[in-house]
């Protein structure tokens, strides 16, 4: 009797182990010419195309035996050459001679002729299961522009059967990575949230045990503010004025730069700084003409909004004095302003909202910096051109001066205002001008400043001026 009931309980092993497609006991075993190493250990499998599945199932790639049904030595599955001899029952052979044997044989017993079967043919045929069967993911990103925002991963998952589990992982993961306990971050909507470039892989299970896994990848975010250098050149050895020399990359481009007297934070330049104007040829290095000693501070931003800053502290300038000191430049077009003639002086100043004085050659030249370059100015002033020679402190506001156009056969350029002259009252413009104050003909101070937003005709010759200090 005792012998009946361990038969019978041996069946029953068996049945179950076929039931669940593959058994790693020791009974099982003893039934099946199918194996593979699976997380380490054997693994039986009833056949081939339930291992094949298996793997299709859990996203790797096993090492895959079969029994060589001539010798019962195990050999690996890609080397044989495989017999079906009914509908879900295969055998093995290392030789093909051997499987071409047993077909014969077999046809004169049985009267039946068995076919050899390619193994691609079995894995087509496991991955059309596993297509019908297991879960459907897509995946879409909220955005596929750059941005420097976080992006969302929009899940879609559908399955003819019930969904029973969903999770992600950073990287490109199999799905037996998410059997791990504790592995994956489980999806309770149907989106999740990344900050970093990356691939990320999703998974779904059914109420079957069925898996899938799908990735994408992120490449458009973009954090990395843009890298500053700042330098002085080796042969800048003035005493009056220092040029820094800015240098400003990113891999998405600069939207905007700007600079400031002192040491400044970031959130210093939403509103404030003096914008820095791009460069006009190649041979134009220098980009912020430093006039008193202390820390500078340059500010960039690229397309997306990273910002960077950057400081530099600059020592060796002397005292600022206007007329006496060679070498000083307009601030604008860095036209050399030399003491050999007392009259090539700055002609306009302005004062900026940190209390730092800009001087230039112009009229134009202040106004460019302001509404091209971005600078911000409180105060702005011209030289009074009826003040005798140098003109050191005559200085008038520019909404008290009288501005009006040099005479014919005055040597204006280089001099005092490229164009325009500015005076204190009427008296004197037109004493300059030889003609009665009724007739004096004024330029209005905004078709100047308008003038300059546009034009910057009679202000080219400023990039080729100075290409000995480059």
């Amino acid at each position: 009797m005792g012998k009946y009931l361990r038969f019978g309980l041996l069946i029953c092993i068996i049945l179950v182990a076929f039931l669940n497609g593959n058994q790693n006991s020791t009974a099982f075993a003893a039934t099946t010419d199918v194996q593979a190493i699976k997380n380490g250990g054997v693994v039986y499998y009833k056949n081939v195309f339930s291992l094949l599945y298996d793997e299709l199932n859990e996203g790797v790639t096993l090492t895959k035996k079969v029994q060589d049904y001539s010798t019962k030595k195990w050999v690996a599955l890609d080397s044989v050459t495989i017999v079906k001899t009914n509908a879900s029952k295969y055998i093995y052979f290392s030789e093909e001679a051997d499987a071409d044997k047993y077909i014969k044989a077999y046809k004169t017993k049985n009267n039946v002729t068995l076919k050899k079967v390619d193994l691609n043919t079995i894995k087509t045929s496991a991955l059309e299961k596993y297509n019908k069967e297991a879960p459907s993911i897509v995946l879409n990103a909220s955005t596929t522009n750059q941005t420097n925002t976080d992006v969302t991963v929009n899940v879609d998952v559908t399955d003819n059967k019930k969904v029973t589990l969903k999770k992600w992982l950073i990287g490109t993961k199999p799905a037996n990575k998410f059997s791990i306990a504790g592995t994956g971050k489980t999806l309770t909507d149907n989106s999740f949230t990344v900050s970093e470039n990356g691939t990320y892989t999703v998974y779904a299970l059914d109420n079957d045990g069925n898996k899938r896994t799908k990735s994408i990848i992120i490449t458009n975010i973009d954090r990395t503010a843009p890298a500053i250098t700042l330098s002085i050149p080796e042969s800048d050895v003035t005493a009056v004025s220092k040029k820094i020399q800015v240098s400003t990359t990113d891999d998405t481009g600069i939207h905007d730069q700007k600079w400031a007297y002192g040491n400044k934070e970031v959130e210093y330049f939403v509103d404030k700084g003096s914008r820095i104007a791009p460069l006009q040829n190649a041979n134009q290095k220098d980009k912020i003409i430093a006039l008193k000693n202390g820390v500078y501070t340059v500010y960039a931003e690229d397309k997306f909004g990273n910002k960077a800053v950057k400081t530099i502290t600059i020592d060796g300038i002397s005292e600022f004095t206007e007329v006496t000191q060679t070498g000083v430049h307009c601030e604008v077009c860095r036209m050399d302003l030399y003491n050999t003639d007392p009259n090539k002086v700055y002609s306009a100043k302005a004062i900026d909202q940190e209390g730092t004085t800009h001087y230039f050659c112009r009229i134009g030249c202040m106004y460019h910096q302001e509404h091209a370059n971005g600078i911000a100015f409180t105060n702005k002033y011209v030289r009074d051109y009826s003040a005798a020679a140098p003109r050191l402190n005559n200085w008038i506001a520019v909404e008290n001066a009288v501005t009006v156009k040099f005479k014919n056969g005055e040597t204006a350029k280089g001099i005092m205002g490229w164009n325009l002259f500015h005076f204190a009252d009427l008296s004197s413009t037109a004493s300059y001008l030889g003609v009665s104050k009724e007739n004096v003909v004024a330029e209005k101070l905004e078709n100047i400043a308008e003038y300059t937003k546009t034009n910057n005709k009679g202000m080219n010759y400023q990039y080729e001026v100075d290409k000995v200090a480059q």
